[in-house]
């Protein structure tokens, strides 16, 4: 009996040393994991930071759609001050068409401290649904073509010029990088002054329609870059572009321009392709969605993770 007693003494005794063990070597375990050591390897890693655009390490590598005539563009990333472009940022030029409605209206805004609720309602008209009428009354008041002498001074550009046509402001020309830097221009304040910058920049956030709202004088501008972006940027992404199916001079051509803000970076594309119509009218052209479809691809190709992230 004193054997058997004995025994089960034992085996008490090595049941409850286990007992105790076992939440002793879980808090050894904890404390070893609370060291840089055991912290370095279950620490969670920090999400990226998201995707946006970014100045391309080869410029050239930035392919042009198939099918376009001509294509340049720019890109300022407005934290570093950087730029890059295509290899004709600087030395080639289109038609900006309706592109330069973004500085009709800055022009006047900084001309015009106090304006009238009837003007600003139709200067967001101008923008928004890109109506012609409009500006042309508004570049008039501007004073017409030398107003493009005022904007090419006051926000540097280096190739730009009045209209080959007098009076037509959407002849004016300008390189993509022009483009870029007018964009850069509107957006720190210099255009439209301090006053109205985010006024402005608001009318372009809500600029409306799609390729298939074209109307004689007005239209629908609201595709292109914005829709190469990731989706978190769109609603925060001013644009003005600028379409026309061109024959003056022989031309067959669409003239497009597709120009972006963002808080971090400016974006101006742009190209030259063929238009096609079922009547061969240029009133008719039926194939602007292969002008908004290239200013998408060329923003897709800028999308990457800043280079600040670790991880």
């Amino acid at each position: 009996m004193r054997s058997r007693t004995l025994v089960l003494l034992c085996l008490t005794v090595a049941v409850v040393a286990s007992l105790i063990a076992v939440p002793l070597a879980y808090g050894a375990y904890h404390a070893e994991a609370s060291t840089p050591f055991g912290t370095a390897n279950t620490a969670a890693q920090p999400a990226p930071p998201p995707p946006t655009l970014l100045i391309p390490t080869d410029p050239n590598s930035i392919k042009a759609p198939a099918g376009m005539d001509y294509l340049g563009w720019t890109l300022i990333d407005r934290q570093s001050g950087k730029s890059a472009g295509s290899a004709n940022a600087e030395n080639s030029t289109n038609t900006t068409e309706s592109m330069i409605k973004a500085w009709i209206a800055a022009d006047y805004l900084r001309n015009h401290d106090q304006p009238s609720q009837s003007a600003l309602d139709a200067l967001s008209q101008m923008i928004i649904h890109s109506d012609d009428n409009i500006a042309e009354t508004y570049y008039k008041i501007n004073g017409g073509d030398p107003s493009i002498v005022e904007l090419t001074k006051l926000c540097q550009l280096t190739d730009t010029d009045t209209p080959e046509i007098p009076s037509h402001w959407s002849y004016t020309t300008m390189s993509p990088a022009d483009a870029a830097r007018m964009g850069l221009c509107i957006a720190n304040g210099t255009a439209a002054g301090p006053k109205w910058t985010s006024w402005l920049l608001k009318q372009m956030q809500n600029v409306q329609g799609s390729v298939q709202d074209q109307q004689t004088s007005t239209g629908g501008g609201r595709w292109g870059i914005i829709d190469g972006l990731p989706q978190y940027l769109v609603a925060s992404t001013s644009i003005k572009n600028g379409w026309t199916p061109q024959i003056y001079n022989g031309s067959h051509d669409w003239h497009i321009n597709c120009l972006a803000i963002n808080t971090g970076w400016v974006l101006a594309i742009e190209l030259q392709y063929r238009w096609t119509a079922p009547d061969n009218k240029w009133e008719h052209a039926d194939n602007l969605a292969t002008g908004a479809n290239a200013c998408a691809s060329v923003t897709k190709q800028l999308v990457g993770i800043p280079a600040t992230w670790s991880g």
